[in-house]
Order: C-alpha cells, then structure tokens, then sequence
C-alpha cells in the first residue's frame, strides 16, 4: 500500500514538473499558431505552488524525489526572477521617475460605488504627489472634461509641461504627461481593435529616448459573470455556456495580442533612440506577448523590484500584467507597485539614470 502511494505520488510529482515546463515553453508559441500554450503560461503560479510543496514533502519523506520538483524550479529560474524578486537596486540620485497606471476611466475597482468625478480628483492628486516625470496612463477618458480635463490637468501638475493623447474610437484612450520636451509622436493602431499604443519622443538631458504607452488586447469579459467564474459552478448549462464563452474570448485575445506584440516588436527594432515600454500587456510576464515585447529589453521589476509581482487587483486572479521595459543603455533603480486602489489595477513607478 505505502509502495503504490509513492508511486501515485511520484507519477502526480512528474505531471505538475510537466506543467512546469509546459509554462516555460509556452512563451516561444504563438497563441495565432496554437493558442492552447496561452492558457497554461496563466498556470504558472499554481504550478510553482505545487512543486514546491512536493519539493518540501519529498524532503520529508524521500529526498531524492526532492530533485524533480528542484531541477524543474531551477531550469525555469527566470520565470520565477520575474515572479518574485527579495530585493532590488535602488539610488538616490537618478535623472527620470516613469509611471504607468491603466485608470480603468476614473471608475475605480470593480463593485465601487465612487463617483467618477471625485475618483479622478484623487488620482489627479495622486499623480502631484508622485512627482513622476513622465506619466502613462491607459483606459482614460477623454472628450470629457467634466470628469477628465487633460489640458486643465496637465496645466495644474507642477512637474509635467507637456502631453500626447490618442483616441481608441470612442471617449476612451491612452495618455502620456511628461516634463520632458516633445520632439515627436505617434500612434501604433492595431487593426480589428479598439486598445491602442502611442510613442513620444522626449528630448532628456540632452538624449531623444522613446517612450511607449501601450495598452494590447483586453479579454472584454462581462463583469456580471465573474460571479459564475469565482463559484466555479458548472451543473447548470446556462454556467457551462458561460465558461465557453469566456474562453473564447480569452483565446481571441490571445491570439490578437500576440500579433500586436510582434507589431510592437518591429518599432522598437525600428527605433533609432533608446526606449522605455510601459503600459498594461493584458498578459503575464509568461507569456508569448511579453516575451516578444521584452527580447532585449531589461524588466525593470526584475532588475529593481522586490516581493511578488503584481498589479491587477480586479475579480479575476491577480498577476503582473502592467510593465515597465526598457533598453539596456539605462540603468534602472527603485521599482515600486504602489498600493493605491482606485482602478483594477495598481500603478508601477521606476526612476532610471541615463549613461553619460
């Protein structure tokens, strides 16, 4: 009996390192190609979960099992650097501070019953308080000034001076604020969406570096049925109906956001000036957008961050979707999720020193 218990658990052992590795693959797939890789990279935590308690049971009772579960974890360290980080570099002095912050339209988090008007105040005088240089802000409104004043906010933000904005189509869009000269800008408008990315050309200390705001494909699920999701009730057709739908939707978005991020690929190589990408990815940092996006570019969470990374707070399961990248030529310092709570996501500030 004891015998075949180890051997189920061995076997149940090798199936979730198989998960493990299954995540580590799942970044070089193309959701366009085969989407089913896109689902399992969302597994990542949970398969590290699993290993280490098998890890720490086979420790207990057999050490050398122990092994699977290390050698698999250890393979795959880097997605675990971009998962976890116990501490990173910080500096005093540095020459830029970014932040980013999908404001989900001044709405606050899912359930809020704050007014949209008094939410935007609060985080208009959030950003003052940051004393950021350059601010990226998706999902925000826009053509509707008694909510949201861009020219009145950027006129009233004593660092920021200047400012870009792209409609997505509607009274949404993306913005970036900056203190820093505009010397250029533009649109990256992906074809069949209505999520949109903009780049800006800032002239800082006397270097241009390039600045994208980028917001890729969002799954769009109906918030009614996040309850349905959570309850995880599948007895009744209407619920099963429910989960196909949602994931239809989650492989439609997965498949549109991996040929954004080779979009977005081909103009970052296409860059003639150093480049800092912010913004939210709708993806995880295991993921096939990410890992498009991010080949050759320095995360700045892993490079200065610390604790778990995470900064989406809604009803689905909390990941790091919103990211700050950059090229290598800039040093970053200081990487920080900051707890402020008035959107579905949290906002990520990081401060950079330009080389000589």
């Amino acid at each position: 009996m004891r015998k075949t218990l180890k051997y189920i658990l061995v076997v149940l052992n090798l199936v979730a390192a198989a998960g493990l590795v299954m995540v580590y693959l799942s970044v070089y797939i193309p959701p366009d190609k085969f989407w089913i890789p896109g689902f399992i990279g969302l597994s990542y935590p949970y398969l590290l979960g699993v290993n280490i308690l098998f890890m720490l049971f086979w420790l207990v009772a057999r050490r050398k099992y122990a092994l699977i579960s290390l050698f698999t974890i250890l393979i795959g360290f880097g997605a675990f650097a971009r998962f976890f980080q116990l501490s990173g570099k910080s500096a005093e002095t540095t020459d830029v501070k970014v932040l980013t912050y999908n404001i989900r339209n001044f709405q606050g988090d899912y359930g809020s019953k704050e007014d949209h008007r008094e939410n935007s105040e609060r985080i208009i005088s959030f950003l003052e308080e940051s004393n950021a240089d350059i601010i990226c802000m998706q999902e925000s409104r826009l053509r509707r000034n008694d909510i949201f004043n861009l020219a009145k906010t950027v006129k009233d933000l004593e660092r920021i001076k200047h400012y870009q904005f792209a409609s997505s189509g509607t009274t949404f869009g993306s913005v970036t604020m900056t203190r820093f000269p505009i010397v250029n800008m533009g649109e990256i408008r992906f074809e069949k969406s209505t999520n949109i990315s903009i780049f800006t050309d800032m002239l800082i200390k006397g270097d241009t570096i390039r600045v994208y705001n980028l917001h890729l494909q969002s799954y769009r699920i109906d918030p009614r049925n996040y309850a349905i999701l959570e309850s995880g009730d599948i007895q009744e057709e209407k619920n099963r109906e429910v989960y196909r739908k949602v994931a239809r939707q989650m492989k439609h978005a997965f498949v549109m956001r991996a040929a954004q991020a080779r979009e977005i690929r081909k103009h970052i190589d296409e860059s003639p000036y150093p480049v800092i990408v912010c913004g939210d990815f709708n993806d995880t940092s295991t993921s096939y957008s990410y890992y498009t996006i991010k080949n050759g570019l320095v995360d700045a969470f892993v490079n200065s961050g610390h604790g778990v990374g995470r900064t989406y707070v809604g009803q689905l399961p909390s990941f790091r979707i919103d990211f700050i990248l950059h090229s290598k030529s800039l040093k970053s310092y200081n990487f920080e999720t900051l707890d402020f709570k008035h959107s579905d996501h949290l906002p990520i500030v990081c401060d950079f020193v330009l080389e000589d």
